[in-house]
């Protein structure tokens, strides 16, 4: 199945049709979603909002049971209450009615008249289990634990049990059958030892709770802020305060999923309603208002989409607009391109044929190589002779193979290297090496490993050849120039040696004339034995130094002409001491103050030209005070010479060259003196001494009235 192929036309048409598709898609799913999560929101909250009005209300009712509970309780306790003070009224009136036959009659008398006034039962028995009065509440509370056994024995039991009690005790008498309670309380007179007992009316717990409930719920002092009580009897399937307004209704009135505390004991169930203000409730109003709230943030939401999906779609519009112009513009230089590369490679081809090289390319993953036919002819090679990239290595000049390697291996590894460029001999069908000039370049991934390597090869042998005979000329003209330097050197030294005799002539002068001296005074005392013994010997020592004093000038000046064959290491302190010393008689005629400073700096270099080049910037140096001199009449010359480090500075206060001058002054032929005193040769030759000769540099600057030479760099 083959890939579909888009063109710039299809690309064009994506570009513009998806975007808008794409963006009202994407509005649609965003209103879904939009629904949908509100739709869920909504759900959640009310679902959160009523658990939350349950939670309420349960407690809400749960505390109403829990205060009628206790209101009950305290109706018990009043009860009680009563039962115990009516029982020590008795008490008190037994006692006060003393011991005597008439008293039973009369405590009984005073018991039926209590009955009357409190709706209170009594029972009095004394020590004996004789029953003085009550025998209908003792019978009844016979029945009450034993059931139907009603013989003598079970009423003795029974008063036994109340007896056992002891003084001052409450008891409560339940019925679980028919749900209903009695209370009693029991004294006992200690005189008579009559046991006072009076008791409740029997009522039933149905009631006392029901009205317990319905009381309250009259008398709203339990109900919560908001919400109302009220209470179902299943018996009599009714419901009593059902909309707030204390009367029985029919149950089919009744709320549905309203929440009911059932009491199974007494068949009823009580329930809570919030109180309505108009027509609705507090939780439908909250319900309401909950779904408005979400459902205004949902139009806002989706209304804001609508406008994000109207603003992208413009846009989308203007960049489809936009996008047709750019392919537009594209498309046309495309068509130029296209153009121009069909020009390009129409002229490549015929640049290739016209250059009259070879063209060779291999893949390194595939380990294939292509070899043109113009680079197979050039070394007389048939197609299948060389087929891959070893064996082009194999027809590499041995001598030349591993700098090739290398050249390829530096390439590849060498971002800054563009191309490939190197120069080695092939070996040829015949047997013969050939020299091509080999320019390309590889390619190579991401890891940096080759993968290409194309390679454009042409046949420089007959350069090389005329290469090396132009070289052996460009030697030969360069030894033959090395001879004329050195010889225009030693011209320049002979150029100054008439001077150099002069000074020579007056270096000798003071030892001959005391040579002269010495011998007309050894042929005056010669005849005088005295002195012939003891002053011979000192005489002739001072004539023997006076010649090696001669004999020495006659070295140095031999020394200083004498050509330099080879390099050697000099002291250049020393060098310079050995020429300010020829100069001297110069210097010392002209009064020249000299001198020199600075560390011993030792060199590798032709001694005697570099004491010639010192001798020239020696001679400029005095002739420029000289001419100075002559200008202001009195005044002090003086040269410096410092030795720094790899520098030498020679100062002289001659005067300041003009920049012309400075700019020119190696120059040869240049010079600022009448013809009959100077050359133009002496600081060129310094120049040449000190860079070519000595590897060094030499300037010169003005400075404090004067020039300034400076020589740096000699090795």
């Amino acid at each position: 199945m083959h890939k579909k192929i888009y063109t710039l036309s299809d690309i064009e048409k994506i570009l513009t049709y998806a975007p808008p598709i794409f963006i009202s898609l994407l509005t649609v799913i965003s209103l879904v979603i939009l629904f949908l999560v509100t739709q869920y929101r909504e759900h959640s909250e009310i679902e959160l909002y009523t658990q939350q009005q349950k939670f309420i209300e349960q407690n809400h009712l749960a505390t109403y049971i829990s205060d009628v509970d206790r209101q009950v309780k305290k109706d018990l306790s009043k009860v009680e209450a009563k039962l115990k003070r009516s029982v020590h009224i008795l008490k008190g009136i037994s006692i006060g009615l003393g011991e005597g036959i008439q008293k039973k009659q009369r405590l009984i008398a005073q018991v039926k008249a209590l009955e009357l006034e409190g709706g209170i039962k009594f029972l009095l028995f004394d020590n004996a289990l004789n029953i003085l009065y009550g025998q209908k509440v003792a019978r009844s509370i016979r029945t009450l634990i034993f059931g139907a056994k009603r013989g003598k024995r079970h009423l003795d039991i029974t008063l036994m049990y109340m007896k056992s009690q002891g003084n001052d005790s409450s008891m409560s008498w339940k019925n679980d059958l028919t749900k209903t309670i009695q209370l009693s309380y029991f004294v006992t007179e200690e005189h008579t030892q009559i046991y006072i007992g009076a008791f409740s009316s029997v009522d039933y717990f149905k009631n006392l709770t029901t009205t317990a409930y319905i009381n309250a719920i009259a008398s709203g002092i339990y109900n919560p802020e908001g919400y109302y009580f009220w209470l179902y009897a299943q018996a009599r399937d009714k419901v009593y305060n059902l909309d707030n307004h204390m009367q029985w209704q029919e149950s089919r009135h009744m709320p549905k999923n309203t929440i009911l505390y059932r009491i199974d004991k007494y068949d009823i169930s009580i329930g809570i309603t919030q109180i309505k203000k108009g027509e609705t409730a507090q939780y439908d109003r909250e319900i309401l208002a909950i779904k408005n709230q979400l459902r205004y943030k949902r139009n806002r939401i989706a209304l804001i989409i609508v406008l994000v999906w109207i603003v992208l779609l413009a846009a989308t519009v203007f960049f489809s607009h936009f996008i047709k112009k750019i392919f537009g513009a594209f498309n046309r230089r495309e068509e130029r391109k296209s153009r121009q590369i069909s020009s390009l490679k129409e002229r490549y081809e015929l640049a290739v044929i016209a250059s009259n090289d070879g063209l060779w390319d291999t893949n390194f993953k595939t380990k294939k190589t292509f070899f043109s036919k113009k680079w197979l002819d050039m070394l007389g090679y048939e197609r299948g002779d060389i087929r891959s990239y070893d064996d082009w290595l194999s027809i590499i000049h041995p001598d030349d193979l591993h700098r090739v390697i290398e050249d390829i291996r530096t390439h590849t590894s060498d971002k800054d290297k563009e191309h490939l460029i190197c120069e080695y001999r092939l070996k040829k069908k015949n047997g013969d090496y050939v020299w091509v000039l080999g320019r390309g370049k590889a390619f190579v991934d991401k890891d940096g490993k080759p993968i290409r390597l194309s390679m454009m090869s042409m046949d420089i042998d007959e350069k090389k050849a005329a290469d090396k005979k132009l070289k052996a000329l460009v030697e030969k003209e360069l030894a033959k120039n090395e001879r004329k330097r050195r010889m225009l050197i030693q011209q320049n030294k002979m150029a100054a040696m008439g001077e150099m005799i002069g000074a020579i002539a007056h270096q000798w002068r003071q030892p001959l004339n005391n040579i002269s001296l010495i011998l007309h005074f050894i042929r005056d005392n010669a005849k005088n034995r005295v002195f012939v013994e003891e002053k011979m010997d000192g005489f002739v020592n001072r004539a023997k130094m006076q010649l090696e004093y001669m004999s020495h000038t006659i070295d140095d000046f031999r020394d200083f002409y004498q050509p330099s064959k080879e390099k050697a290491p000099f002291c250049v302190r020393e060098a310079i001491r050995t020429t300010l010393t020829i100069m001297s008689t110069q210097i010392d005629k002209h009064n020249i103050e000299v001198e020199i400073k600075g560390e011993a700096l030792e060199v590798d270099g032709y001694e005697n030209e570099f004491k010639q080049a010192i001798l020239n910037i020696l001679s400029n140096a005095k002739d420029a005070i000289v001419t100075k001199k002559a200008q202001k009449g009195k005044f002090q010359g003086k040269v410096a010479i410092t030795i720094v480090e790899d520098s030498i500075r020679i100062y002289n206060n001659g005067g300041v060259a003009d920049e012309q001058v400075l700019e020119r002054m190696f120059e040869p032929y240049f010079t600022t003196k009448f013809e009959n005193k100077g050359t133009g040769i002496g600081l060129y030759m310094t120049k040449m001494i000190i860079e070519n000769s000595m590897g060094g540099e030499i300037t010169a600057y003005n400075r404090d009235e004067g020039v300034e030479f400076i020589i740096k760099g000699m090795q």
